[in-house]
């Protein structure tokens, strides 16, 4: 399999994401006011309503069907290490290295397991799936 798949795959989601959290923010800044950046801890409380939406969308994917809107287009699925769907402690268990490695985790593609470091912690995988 491709790490290219799994890359556009991600990027995919992270366009839908993006549409998610652009809606998602309407009512916090309806609810704040425009200027709501200027005070640090409802920035901060901003940024955490936004993650949990990401867990949301993210969690409810590969709970249900391992296949997130994104992994579905291009046929792939995320996996236990045992070919399982994913547990809700597994699911909490990838997410989180899926935040703490944001910015590194792509370097497993390169390497000759191509899987992102994420699934390497969390003991998950993404594989091809034939037939949808």
């Amino acid at each position: 399999m491709s790490g290219f798949k799994i890359l556009f795959a991600n990027l995919y989601d992270l366009l839908l994401l993006i549409a998610i959290w652009f809606v998602a923010a309407i009512p916090f800044v309806l609810w704040q006011g425009q200027e709501f950046t200027d005070k640090p801890g409802v920035t901060f409380a901003f940024q955490i309503y936004l993650i949990a939406i990401t867990y949301v969308y993210l969690t409810f994917f590969w709970i249900q069907s391992g296949q997130t809107p994104g992994l579905r287009t291009w046929k792939l699925q995320l996996v236990t290490e045992n070919n399982t769907l994913l547990s809700r402690y597994s699911a909490n268990l990838r997410f989180i290295f899926t935040i703490l490695f944001f910015l590194i985790g792509w370097v497993g593609l390169f390497l000759p397991k191509q899987q992102l470091l994420q699934d390497r912690f969390a003991k998950t995988k993404i594989i091809a799936v034939k037939n949808q």
